[in-house]
């Protein structure tokens, strides 16, 4: 499944707990409303969550108080409605395809480091699993799940967690490893990253 890559992040698991401890009182239909345009008015609406915008052409990226990065994404490169917030967390890379057994094997061990440390603010995940599960969910929020036969083939996602946060905060968090197109079958040097998002709810997961 095609999907943009950052550079490989490092962050590590106690800062990915801090971040979501910073998230514990966002209010969540706020952010899902959308932010206004930029200026003033954007600089206060990313201030209440104590952000600051640093990019905003066709998605609103900020720099969170404890320094993580994350992006807000809107369909079609608009404001409003937002839906998702993303926050890179890990990734590995191999020179050459002959290292992509060892980039597999280096998110396998990070895994449950960084699984455990959203665990630890969110409690244990709603679904957990990895890409040959075969209770692997069909959508998650507005991201669409590859086809069974896709995820199989391309381990896409590797690992896969969610947490549905209770009401009223109306939000579902996960947390996935993507490894990008030529990783699973060496096809090309391999590269994985971890990501946390955000989606509204209710979902049908």
């Amino acid at each position: 499944m095609g999907t943009p890559f950052e550079p490989p992040v490092d962050r590590t698991p106690q800062e990915l707990a801090t971040e979501l401890r910073g998230l514990a009182d966002v209010h969540w239909e706020t952010v899902w409303n959308g932010p206004p345009l930029p200026g003033q008015g954007l600089d206060m609406w990313c201030a209440q969550f104590g952000w600051t915008p640093t990019q905003f052409e066709y998605v609103l990226n900020v720099v969170t108080d404890t320094g993580g990065e994350m992006t807000l994404n809107a369909q079609g490169g608009s404001w409003a409605p937002v839906q998702s917030l993303r926050h890179w967390v890990w990734g590995t890379s191999a020179e050459t395809p002959e290292g992509n057994p060892q980039v597999l094997a280096e998110a396998d061990q990070a895994w449950p480091l960084y699984r455990d440390a959203v665990s630890s603010v969110l409690g244990e995940p709603a679904w957990e699993g990895a890409w040959d599960s075969a209770s692997f969910p069909n959508e998650l929020g507005e991201y669409a799940i590859p086809r069974e036969a896709d995820r199989i083939e391309e381990k896409d996602p590797y690992h896969m967690a969610y947490w549905e946060l209770a009401a009223p905060t109306g939000a579902l968090v996960s947390l996935r490893i993507t490894p990008a197109l030529g990783t699973a079958d060496g096809s090309d040097a391999g590269v994985v990253n971890m990501s946390l998002r955000v989606y509204p709810r209710p979902l049908e997961v």
